[in-house]
């Protein structure tokens, strides 16, 4: 999948999220996480969140001291 591919489905996903306060889009927001999983490997909430980011630099921290 393309950057340009992952991208559109962030903004998809984003998009769903701000609308399921009206709707029920769970089925459709789970589709999304797996696929964003499959092709990239993270889970896209830890992503959006930074908590990918926090773990890198935590565990760099770790290494420095």
């Amino acid at each position: 999948m393309k950057n340009s591919e992952l991208k559109k489905l962030v903004a998809e996903y984003n998009d769903l999220k701000r609308r399921s306060k009206n709707h029920d889009v769970s089925d459709e927001l789970k589709i999304i996480e797996r696929r964003y999983f499959h092709e990239t490997g993270n889970m896209i909430n830890d992503e959006l969140d930074g908590k990918k980011l926090y773990d890198l630099y935590r565990h760099t921290t770790k290494l420095i001291e």
